[in-house]
């Protein structure tokens, strides 16, 4: 036939056929003639019907012919077909008889120069980046160590077991929720989805781990769903996207909060060596413990500076008694003087006048006025001297107490930030201190405990004293 279709309408019986005689006798032949085959064209006029069917015109510059695509078919078909868009299908030709239409009914469609696949994966990639799923502002940052740690993955992959070993050798303490579910073929995606949303209830986990080991484009295709996409954005627990290699990408890495190369990677990322951890605490603990002792040092000696650079009060009371005492000698002995050089005086008057004694009572009343003057004098001074050192005693105090008090506030501040950062705080998270009482030293691995050693196991709440039976390295 060389490439030709040839075929000759012949009666069954005489006379005329009807319509659909002559169409059914077309079809017959048509499908008869004319194996399965791949056509090449452009496509127009697409359109999806309500029956689930697909319908669109294939053409090139000469030609054109109807394309029906069934339910089942259509369902297969990964990218979404547009207008203008050069395709290559497979399928049968046939005849539509209610109209007597030529039809190609086609089974399967690929993208021409690109696989379906990949198409597919862009198609998607660019309406979801354009809706604002990939948007870095909305990315959430994942806890520095989280409490429990939920996995979607399959029950029996090697990611699976590649992130129980990591995180377990990272930090046992870990709480895993394994949400087992289907990561390939048909399905997997809906169960994903599912196990998304059931861990969001759960509301145990603070981040999720979602994600499978490597594979082809087609195993890892159900992380490229849709679906999946919208779940993990919908998802009010962070999520950490572990597919595949590191030279895999896929929708859901694009929509994770954070995309790590391969489960094991994600495993890392989700925890911190606890080692680590104890190590860095250790040091913070004894960096703050030499920090307080030295600024309690340093606050001790302002305290005995200060307390040095104030005088008691009593003691100044006592010199200005003392300095009273010493005036009032002084007085008693200037008094004495002058009346004994007023006495002399007295005498040689008297040698010269025939009645001393007015001159005798005169000088009496003027030695009495001196010392009342002279007493007053005393009192006053003194008065003044007691009123000057209740003051000074009174603002000694007040100073004394104001930066009393603002030292007490300080060393209240250094010692409140020295039992938030003390080790010991860990004991109330559930953690506990285990103390060997054969060389009383904290036990960090269990190679330096014997079977039969005693430990001392030091809780929140209470004290616990157990026997080694049992050891693994």
């Amino acid at each position: 036939m060389d490439g030709q279709l040839e075929f000759t309408l012949k009666a069954r019986r005489p006379g005329a056929l009807s319509v659909t005689q002559l169409v059914r006798s077309v079809r017959e032949t048509l499908e008869l003639n004319l194996d399965e085959c791949w056509v090449v064209g452009e496509v127009s006029n697409a359109r999806p019907a309500a029956s689930g069917h697909f319908y669109f015109t294939l053409k090139d510059a000469h030609s054109a012919i109807s394309i029906v695509m069934f339910r089942t078919a259509f369902r297969r078909v990964r990218f979404r077909v547009e207008d203008g868009m050069a395709i290559v299908a497979r399928g049968r030709v046939s005849l539509f008889e209610a109209r007597g239409t030529l039809q190609f009914y086609a089974e399967e469609i690929e993208p021409r120069g690109i696989g379906a696949l990949q198409l597919a994966f862009e198609q998607l990639k660019d309406r979801l980046q354009k809706e604002g799923l990939f948007d870095s502002a909305r990315k959430r940052p994942i806890p520095f160590l989280p409490r429990a740690i939920g996995i979607v993955t399959a029950l029996r992959g090697a990611g699976l077991r590649d992130m129980l070993t990591i995180i377990q050798a990272r930090f046992p303490n870990v709480h895993l929720i394994v949400r087992p579910t289907p990561v390939q073929g048909a399905g997997a995606a809906g169960a994903i989805e599912a196990a998304i949303a059931d861990l969001n209830r759960d509301g145990r986990a603070e981040v999720l781990i979602v994600g499978r080991g490597g594979g082809s484009l087609e195993d890892l295709w159900a992380f490229n769903e849709e679906r999946v996409a919208r779940a993990i954005y919908r998802s009010e627990i962070p999520v950490i996207s572990a597919v595949g290699h590191e030279i895999d990408y896929t929708i859901a890495d694009f929509v994770a909060d954070c995309r790590a190369p391969t489960p094991t990677a994600a495993a890392q990322m989700a925890v911190p060596v606890k080692a680590d951890l104890e190590a860095r605490l250790s040091e913070i603990g004894n960096a703050l413990r030499g920090a307080m002792k030295s600024a309690l040092a340093i606050e001790r000696r302002n305290l005995k500076h200060l307390a040095a650079r104030m005088r008691d009060p009593q003691a100044s009371v006592r010199q200005a008694g003392s300095r009273l005492d010493e005036l009032s000698g002084e007085l008693e002995r200037a008094i004495a003087t002058r009346l004994i050089a007023s006495r002399k005086q007295v005498g040689g008057l008297g040698a010269r006048l025939r009645g001393p004694g007015p001159m005798i009572r005169e000088y009496r009343r003027v030695s009495a006025r001196l010392a009342l003057h002279l007493a007053k004098s005393v009192c006053a001074w003194t008065e003044r001297t007691a009123s000057l050192v209740d003051r000074l005693a009174s603002r000694l105090r007040d100073n004394a107490e104001t930066v009393l008090d603002a030292e007490r506030r300080r060393v209240a501040e250094l010692a409140g930030r020295l039992d938030a950062m003390s080790p010991l705080r860990c004991l109330e998270r559930g953690y506990a201190a285990v103390i060997n009482r054969r060389d009383g030293r904290v036990v960090t691995d269990a190679a330096t405990v014997e079977v039969g050693d005693e430990l001392h196991i030091r809780l929140r709440r209470g004290q616990l004293r157990a026997r080694t039976v049992h050891r693994e390295v």
